[in-house]
């Protein structure tokens, strides 16, 4: 189990250093406010929704393999897969852990995975700029929350697995 939570700790830090560099783009975006039809709003669009993308995905990666390597069980990954699993760490799991994640952080995760399935969907030029923005600054306190769920599930699971 020890060897679970180091792995899932790696990759958190992988998705904290892609939050840090969005919240910098942002931050940049917000004090030169380029034009809307200019290059560098749809550069900033980019990468606003690329590494809001990125950052979901690596906490899709934490709860799959939660729901692989703590469950014990496969991931069945055919039509719907991701909002199985999204519903699947929100729940306790058969006398094994307790839900991983809140239905507050449920929520916020869901509306990052339906921006993610609109961000990969779809051409810088169809999103909308503002969405795309409002979605990115969500990513940092969605990002604590899920950090902080996974870390009470660790700390539930400890004691049951005998660890330190």
């Amino acid at each position: 189990m020890q060897a679970i939570f180091a792995e899932i700790e790696a990759e958190f830090d992988d998705i904290t250093a892609e939050a840090a560099r969005l919240r910098q783009a942002i931050a940049q975006h917000l004090s030169t406010r380029p034009e809307p039809t200019s290059l560098a709003a749809w550069m900033d669009l980019h990468v606003f929704a690329s590494a809001t993308e990125k950052v979901y995905t690596g906490c899709e990666r934490v709860m799959a393999r939660i729901a692989t390597l703590i469950d014990g069980a496969p991931l069945d990954r055919g039509e719907g897969w991701h909002v199985a699993l999204l519903q699947r760490v929100a729940n306790p799991y058969a006398d094994i852990r307790p839900a991983v994640i809140s239905e507050t952080c449920l929520t916020e995760l869901n509306r990052l995975r339906a921006f993610r399935h609109r961000e990969r969907n779809s051409y810088g030029l169809r999103l909308d700029p503002d969405i795309v923005l409002a979605r990115a600054q969500e990513v940092e306190a969605t990002l604590s929350r899920f950090h902080s769920e996974v870390h009470a599930l660790f700390a539930a699971l400890r004691p049951i697995n005998n660890l330190p």
